[in-house]
């Protein structure tokens, strides 16, 4: 078994184990804010399961590029079941505690980010090259299906069955998806390019000095972090906006919605596998997305918010299978684990900056400037409205406006715009036939 056919054959194993983990995340946390009542806590925990990964990112990148990959994927793999394991006796013997539950989530988090790094970098071993932009969409595929069924399915399953069979599911999962990374042969860098000999720290700088010999792709990267930090701010936003003139179910509705459009955008990418030119892809669907973010919040109408919201969820995977292909071809792929978990850590450094930003913005500007007879509702309430929830209005349209600026400034930038032509494509066909 080769090529998509192995690249397929992996990601169902993987998407049985993720699926498990969306029941999980979402049950614990639940979980955690039924028995402690605190949001403090709830919070504390979201920080435990994401900051040890954007913060050992590029560290585990250097790793993931000096090990076999089959053993790394196998290890993280059977190091998150183990954390489940350990999880579910505490639980089961009425020991569980908060703090162990930030210990276990730290570390679920580390295994996490080597599995999604690892594996990211290995599609480049495993898929011809003519099929990454299919693999990719296939990959974002997968992910639109677990963040749509996921907390759905553990809503279910906490009213019938409780936490603790949850818990055991996602222990059958994370099994299921070890024994799929056991039985096939995942190729592994060729030997010249897999010895290393410096520190990790000095091939986690090696890895940002070769990104910078690249101006196109690290420039890109840059620009597109802020334009994630703004999505962020708009992701904090979106659900209280709804519910300030709907119900927490119309709510659920329109989330459910726009879960559906990764769908829809995820098949569309695995049909058409995106234009020649990856950044005019990249380029194009963040303008769009930022075009319909100025417009999305005007009208209190839920078919006008669930239509805009199911646009944006299917113009997104436009842009990140773009993305993904423009990296997977114009990085070498004995860089690929130092460069992707360096991309993922300055990316995903935007999301908690975004989410406090607009709640700050929210709760001490646009809030109470957006109130009848306020200065911003004078100047801006003809168009937004006055009253509740308008200051979360005028603050997405205004993050959509700073987007199509900042993808403005992208395509101003010839190094940016031009970085699918003007770099080359490395030669992953020959070292895809080196491992062979």
């Amino acid at each position: 078994m080769s090529g998509l056919k192995l690249f397929y054959f992996v990601l169902f194993g993987q998407s049985i184990s993720l699926l498990g983990s969306s029941l999980t995340g979402f049950a614990l946390g639940v979980w955690v804010y039924q028995t402690s009542e605190s949001v403090m806590d709830f919070t504390t925990i979201l920080v435990a399961s994401t900051l040890p990964g954007i913060v050992l990112g590029p560290f585990i990148g250097s790793w993931i590029d000096r090990l076999d990959r089959k053993s790394l994927l196998v290890g993280a793999q059977g190091g998150s079941a183990a954390v489940i394991v350990i999880l579910t006796a505490l639980f089961h013997f009425d020991m569980l505690g908060f703090w162990h539950i930030i210990v276990l989530v730290a570390f679920a988090s580390l295994f996490a980010t080597v599995l999604q790094v690892g594996f990211s970098s290995t599609v480049t071993l495993i898929v011809p090259t003519d099929d990454l932009s299919k693999a990719n969409a296939a990959l974002g595929l997968v992910l639109g299906v677990v963040q749509l069924s996921g907390p759905f399915l553990a809503g279910k399953a906490l009213d019938t069955i409780g936490i603790s069979t949850i818990l055991l599911i996602d222990i059958a999962s994370f099994l299921f998806g070890l024994i799929t990374l056991l039985v096939v042969s995942v190729p592994n860098l060729p030997k010249k390019v897999s010895q290393v000999r410096t520190s990790v720290w000095e091939e986690v700088k090696e890895g940002y000095y070769f990104l910078k010999s690249k101006p196109g792709v690290l420039g890109g990267l840059y620009l597109f972090t802020l334009i994630l930090f703004n999505v962020s701010a708009v992701q904090a936003l979106i659900t209280p906006l709804v519910l300030s003139y709907a119900s927490p179910s119309e709510a659920g509705l329109i989330m459910s919605v726009a879960g559906a459009g990764v769908l829809v955008g995820g098949g569309i990418m695995m049909a058409w596998r995106g234009p020649e030119r990856r950044m005019f892809g990249i380029l194009g669907a963040a303008l769009a997305i930022a075009a319909i973010l100025v417009l999305l919040p005007i009208f209190t109408n839920l078919v006008w918010i669930g239509f805009w919201a199911f646009m944006i969820m299917v113009l997104a995977p436009v842009a990140t299978v773009c993305s993904q292909t423009l990296w997977q071809r114009k990085v070498p792929v004995h860089f690929h684990g130092r460069a992707f978990s360096l991309r993922n850590t300055i990316m995903k450094a935007a999301q908690p900056l975004g989410y406090l930003s607009a709640g700050f913005l929210y709760q001490s500007v646009f809030g109470p400037l957006m109130e009848e007879g306020a200065l911003l509702a004078e100047v801006f309430g003809p168009i937004w409205g006055v009253g509740e929830g308008r200051g979360i209005a005028l603050l997405i349209s205004l993050f959509g406006v700073l987007s199509i600026f900042m993808v403005l400034l992208a395509w101003g930038t010839p190094a940016i715009r031009l970085a699918d032509t003007a770099l080359p494509d490395e030669n992953l066909e020959s070292s895809v036939k080196a491992t062979a």
